[in-house]
């Protein structure tokens, strides 16, 4: 059997919020962060790897918004602090984009897209989570 890339992250149902759209949501964001880190490991032009994490960047912000606003909707007593994590994950992504526009490629931008996976991954298994849980315990 062969393994994934240390780079690549594969949708699971460990993953899921059991809300449909979130769900959605979640599953094009990996794939974006897939698609940025092949491009960064198969060593495309840079402009390919920049066009990628704008990509990248816009979901992030259509999500994020989408989450807060669905927080509101549900009376999430945890939305300012969630959403405060959205504006540090939103940080760092620009911070990651000046390193794209910065470097010439190789150590950097590796170490670059793996923080945006790493980022990806301990939002979604820590603080979405804990919004998943208040939602499913709310439809009770």
């Amino acid at each position: 059997m062969e393994t994934a890339p240390v780079w690549q992250l594969d949708w699971d149902e460990s993953l899921s919020m059991h809300i449909p759209e979130i769900d959605t949501e979640h599953q094009r964001f990996i794939l974006l962060v897939n698609a940025l880190n092949e491009a960064i490991v198969a060593r495309m032009d840079m402009e390919e790897v920049k066009k990628r994490m704008r990509a990248l960047q816009g979901d992030a912000v259509a999500h994020f918004a989408h989450e807060e606003k669905l927080f509101r909707e549900w009376g999430y007593p945890q939305a300012e602090e969630h959403a405060r994590c959205h504006a540090e994950i939103i940080q760092a992504l620009h911070h990651i984009m000046s390193i794209f526009s910065d470097s010439p490629m190789p150590y950097e931008c590796i170490e670059a897209g793996l923080k945006v996976k790493q980022a990806l991954i301990t939002h979604l298994l820590t603080e979405d989570m804990k919004y998943r849980d208040f939602y499913l315990a709310s439809r009770k």
